[in-house]
């Protein structure tokens, strides 16, 4: 499979776009230690390097088709000096198997956009995009999650994704094995 160009989702709340330069500050602004103690792989502090280093990976990842790293712009808030939609996050399908037809789901928003729906709607856009035939056509979209972080779970459950147990690996950063809930969802949107 082949994509030429990043592709573009649009939603109600949210459009997904590629991640450019120009979103490094908002993404260092953004994350903070409320959102990295909830991720795998992000330092806290996160810098401006950092990011720049994520959008440059992104593209990477995009170009070998590994993975596909979305920006999240809000709708619903636009920026007072230039009137388009506002940067709040990330949302991504990484460890993309074309052969075996899977890959898996991560995202963040931005602590000050909680509670608006912009998790769910980015997530329900990802998974119709994973599986439509125009898009990746995929089969399986795998979530994990820290038991702790009840928003996301609820989330993925709002998605149709459904449980299906613990995993415990090390996590780098923190230096210590953590537990995270693994969770499923099938393109025939049958039992996950």
């Amino acid at each position: 499979m082949v994509i030429h160009a990043f592709p573009t989702l649009v939603g109600i709340l949210v459009n997904l776009r590629e991640l450019l330069v120009n979103d490094a500050q908002s993404i260092a602004h953004l994350m903070n230690y409320n959102i990295s103690k909830y991720l795998y792989e992000v330092p806290d502090p996160y810098s401006i390097q950092d990011a720049l280093a994520f959008i440059n990976k992104a593209h990477n990842d995009f170009e070998s088709l590994s993975a596909l790293h979305f920006a999240i712009e809000y709708k619903g808030m636009s920026d007072q000096r230039n009137n388009y939609p506002v940067f709040v996050g990330s949302i991504g399908l990484k460890n993309i198997d074309l052969i075996n037809k899977k890959a898996d789901l991560g995202y963040w928003i931005g602590e000050e956009y909680w509670g608006r729906g912009i998790a769910t709607e980015c997530v329900r856009l990802i998974i119709n995009y994973a599986f439509s035939s125009s898009g990746l056509g995929l089969r399986e979209v795998i979530a994990y999650v820290f038991p702790e972080n009840k928003a996301s779970i609820r989330v993925l459950e709002n998605n149709g994704m459904k449980n299906k147990g613990k995993v415990n690996e090390y996590h780098e950063l923190s230096k210590r094995y953590r537990t995270s809930l693994q969770y499923v969802i099938k393109g025939d949107r049958g039992s996950a």
